[in-house]
């Protein structure tokens, strides 16, 4: 598991979701997507045909399950079940908290499996699934148009990843 701020510090990055290749994933016993603005537009269920028809071959090939700490997903979460073809896990537990991977494991039923956590937030995805030794895949968000808080957290987030790479490689 990783250490002190590498914890904060993606295994791979990529600019878009669909530039993730099908074998990407292999091996893994589980997929988890975070929803809002890497599946879909924030606190909407709408999203580009590109995601869908990715999805779909993703979803086909491997085990994914979507997730989501937006208050708005016990609402949604049936459409974007029918939209993306995939089970969205509503829980009382929040990302990064490491008893949401518990729950999930004991759900899914993997011990030591390769898991992945794509999503395109530092301080939630990368950091839940650092936390919970899965490999991490941060994506560039789907979407400028979020709120102020959000807005300001992706600023911190780009200053703290400039900082990681200004260590990591130095």
């Amino acid at each position: 598991m990783k250490k002190g701020f590498k914890i904060f510090f993606p295994d791979y990055k990529f600019s878009k979701l669909t530039d993730i290749g099908a074998d990407f994933f292999s091996n893994s016993h589980l997929v988890i997507f975070d929803v809002d603005n890497t599946l879909v537009f924030s606190e909407t269920t709408e999203t580009k045909k590109e995601i869908i028809d990715w999805f779909y071959k993703i979803n086909n090939k491997y085990k994914c399950v979507c997730l989501s700490n937006s208050p708005s997903i016990t609402k949604r979460k049936e459409k974007i079940r029918v939209l993306l073809g995939c089970e969205v896990f509503v829980s009382k537990h929040k990302k990064p908290f490491k008893n949401l991977f518990e729950e999930i494991k004991q759900k899914y039923n993997f011990e030591n499996s390769k898991v992945f956590v794509v999503g395109d937030r530092i301080f939630t995805d990368i950091l839940f699934g650092n936390l919970s030794g899965a490999v991490t895949v941060l994506v560039d968000p789907l979407s400028s148009k979020e709120n102020i808080i959000i807005k300001a957290e992706r600023r911190l987030e780009k200053l703290m990843l400039l900082v990681l790479k200004y260590f990591r490689y130095n």
